[in-house]
């Protein structure tokens, strides 16, 4: 009953898994150069930015990537799908012309707000780029939906080649942060264009004012909740370097980089199956196939955790200085917190069926509240160990909630016997990872 499905997973997991390749690895290649021609103080500004970027990009994301896989994917026919595709880009364009503005009025304001001397121009060049983002989002998502992984894969090949390039000769050039600024303009500039024209050739261009307003009404609550959820992965470090010493802070920000992995090499294959998973769940048994790939992934995302719990003490210790490797004893810790959070994602489906989702916002609220009451608690009299015990509890509570009221929404008969074996598999596997260093 699978049989096609199993190798749509494979054949467009691994290109998704080369485009995540392209995009994310592209920082760590670019690095000897960016050190090469930007200064200290330049590179040290540079992350500062990339810091903004991050939460600003969540912040006018607005949400819709979820709202054009609920909406489209529970659509009963392609006149509607593609209705609700125009709709997701048009708000996706409103938001884009608005962020535009704000950040031609306010660059200057913005500037001073940021530690290391950002200027205006600087913070007016980035705000272009997370303007245009938002038309790059909907069209992938369209393609996603569409299981077109081929074009997705080269048109992130085609960002990453002009970004590059033009990146490498404007440094060379002397342009200095300037020139990543720049670089990502003209490379999103593109890539957007081609992709709405792609998307507006297939879904046209209309609305409704209703369905605007249901998408609203859907999309806002994601943006708060997962606003709370990225709030809590930092509270924790800026509490810890508020009270200690940087030795502490530089170890357990080693071992964050480290827990972030998961994440990134689980995005194979929730890119295929997230933008699925309303649709099939009109199917014939679609709650069946429904648990049965969210299984998949769930046990995918514990074999990926047990890896990294053997090989990151390894690389920890032959990798870094000394002072470094007490990272090693935090990793494990954060690598709960890390499938937590990956199995909260998979298993979510009846948080996010119904036209209001403010139920996921309700739950990721409570969780960060009590994760931040328990952080400002427990790290002064306990320090890393007190941010390990209060970041585990919050994203426990969290997984729990939402398993619970997700089944409570839709039951999905989840079978964990495969689950189970991988869970034991990955405790084995970290605690060697302990005890072989």
């Amino acid at each position: 009953m699978f049989n096609s499905r199993h190798k749509s997973l494979l054949n467009q997991s691994a290109l998704y898994a080369l485009s995540i390749f392209l995009m994310k690895g592209i920082s760590l290649v670019m690095l000897p150069i960016y050190t090469h021609y930007l200064t200290p103080e330049d590179y040290g500004r540079l992350e500062i930015l990339v810091v903004f970027s991050n939460i600003t990009s969540l912040v006018l994301s607005f949400g819709l990537v979820d709202a054009l896989y609920r909406f489209v994917g529970l659509a009963d026919n392609i006149t509607k799908k593609r209705h609700h595709a125009s709709e997701c880009l048009l708000i996706a364009g409103i938001i884009s012309i608005t962020s535009f503005i704000l950040f031609y009025c306010y660059s200057g304001n913005l500037s001073g707000f940021f530690p290391g001397k950002i200027t205006e121009n600087e913070v007016f060049l980035l705000g272009i780029t997370l303007s245009i983002d938002g038309l790059i989002n909907i069209p992938l998502a369209w393609l996603r939906i569409t299981e077109r992984a081929t074009s997705f894969f080269l048109i992130s090949m085609l960002k990453v080649l002009i970004q590059v390039s033009l990146t490498f000769y404007l440094l060379v050039q002397g342009w200095g942060i300037t020139s990543i600024l720049v670089a990502g303009i003209v490379s999103s500039s593109v890539v957007a264009i081609i992709l709405c024209i792609i998307q507006l050739k297939e879904t046209r261009f209309s609305f409704s004012i209703t369905n605007l307003r249901s998408i609203f009404t859907y999309a806002w609550p994601i943006l708060i909740g997962g606003t709370a959820t990225f709030s809590l992965s930092g509270l924790d470090t800026w509490i810890l370097a508020k009270h200690f010493g940087a030795a502490d802070i530089a170890a357990y920000a080693v071992a964050i980089k480290f827990s972030l992995v998961p994440a990134v090499l689980i995005q194979p294959f929730t890119l295929w199956w997230f933008p699925k998973r309303f649709s099939v769940l009109n199917e014939p048994n679609g709650q069946k196939i429904n648990a049965h790939f969210a299984m998949i992934g769930a046990t995918i995302s514990v074999i990926i955790c047990a890896i990294l719990g053997l090989i990151s003490p390894i690389l920890i210790h032959y990798l870094t200085p000394i002072e470094y490797h007490s990272a090693s004893k935090i990793i494990p810790w954060l690598l709960i917190c890390s499938l937590l959070k990956m199995l909260s994602d998979l298993l979510n489906l009846g948080c996010f069926v119904k036209k209001d989702s403010r139920l996921q916002m309700k739950i990721n609220i409570a969780a960060c509240t009590l994760g931040a009451a328990l952080l400002f608690i427990l790290v002064p009299p306990f320090m890393v160990t007190g941010a390990l015990v209060s970041l585990i509890i919050a994203n426990l509570i969290r997984t729990w909630l939402i398993y619970y009221f997700s089944q409570q929404q839709v039951y999905l008969p989840y079978k964990f016997d495969y689950f189970y074996l991988a869970l034991f598999a990955a405790i084995t596997l970290t605690w060697l990872g302990q005890i072989i260093i």
